[in-house]
């Protein structure tokens, strides 16, 4: 453990950059589910194929898979395209890979918590909306939407614990986050154990304090939706 103490400060830092790449991660699946979910509901039945073809595609394959394929397949294409047009190679920003990697796998999980949220709201309101002369921009802005996100905000604070936990893959493609900081320590020290206990109680911290914003977020949706006792 002593040997550990003067790589504390560099281990923490490891967390920065994880919480760094789960929000990245987290808002790039919101706007792609949304799109995604959008695509589900579309009365064009192409647009309904595509989504649900790439909600259970993406749904299916290991998180680690993704990241492999897009890490490696962008690199390759760099290289192909370097070399036809004489341009000097790029190198791959293993934080852009894994955003873009898991931002579009779990934005299939997002579009089907984005679409169950939808249908869980009483059809009465939007029919409520139109009686009220409100067009179909101003009932989606001012009805679906807020209620979309009112009914998926359990949803979305699971599957951001679970992005939080999934964003050690990064370490494999090279990105110094928590945990690949921790095995590095790991291997100076020759003390495995508390570089890694100190990565699970970083951990156990962002996930406490996500999940008391969840619980916050849980009330304060529902506040004035609770029905009146007489």
């Amino acid at each position: 453990m002593t040997a550990t103490l003067p790589y504390l400060g560099y281990i923490v830092q490891g967390l920065t950059v994880t919480i760094g790449v789960t929000l990245a991660i987290f808002a790039s699946a919101m706007v792609v589910g949304a799109f995604v979910a959008l695509g589900s509901a579309s009365e064009k039945l192409a647009l309904v194929f595509f989504a649900r073809t790439y909600i259970t595609v993406f749904r299916a394959l290991p998180e680690l898979l993704c990241v492999f394929i897009v890490y490696y397949g962008a690199d390759i294409a760099l290289q192909a395209s370097a070399a036809r047009f004489g341009t000097p190679y790029p190198d791959i920003s293993p934080f852009a890979a894994v955003t873009v990697a898991l931002g579009i796998q779990f934005g299939a999980y997002c579009a089907e918590i984005f679409g169950d949220a939808r249908r869980a709201i009483p059809k009465g309101l939007h029919e409520a909306g139109d009686a009220l002369g409100l067009g179909p921009f101003k009932v989606v802005r001012r009805i679906t939407l807020p209620l979309v996100l009112v009914n998926a905000t359990p949803a979305l604070g699971n599957l951001f614990l679970v992005i939080l936990k999934v964003s050690a893959l990064a370490s494999v493609i090279g990105l110094e986050e928590l945990t690949r900081r921790a095995k590095i320590v790991a291997g100076t020290t020759r003390e495995p154990f508390a570089p890694y206990a100190i990565a699970a109680i970083c951990f156990l911290i962002v996930t406490a304090a996500a999940g008391f914003l969840q619980h916050y977020l849980e009330r304060r949706s529902q506040f004035g939706r609770r029905a009146v006792k007489p």
